[in-house]
């Protein structure tokens, strides 16, 4: 979209599928269709969709590196790890 001038950011979250409980990270693109009423659109294309109630947002900017999962300075030695917990509740 960029390389034809139109507007778009990276968009992080969660895509949440009842087949596959195991939720993993996940990212679209928003498109934006109107400058002047800053009318944006949000397109995922692995699921070849537009975003719905599955799509869950954490975070947008430019690219992946605007918005990545975790981010932080890490001095030292020693192990480490992460563990990620979602719930996703209907509202």
């Amino acid at each position: 979209c960029r390389s034809l001038g139109i507007p778009a950011r990276y968009v992080s979250g969660y895509f949440y599928a009842a087949n596959e409980p195991d939720l993993a990270s996940h990212a679209w693109v928003d498109v934006c269709l109107d400058v002047a009423t800053r009318r944006w659109v949000s397109i995922d294309v692995t699921h070849s969709c537009v975003i719905d109630e599955r799509h869950v947002r954490l975070a947008m900017g430019t690219d992946y590196n605007a918005c990545p999962p975790i981010k932080g300075v890490r001095q030292g030695g020693g192990e480490e790890s992460m563990t990620v917990t979602i719930t996703i509740e209907p509202v």
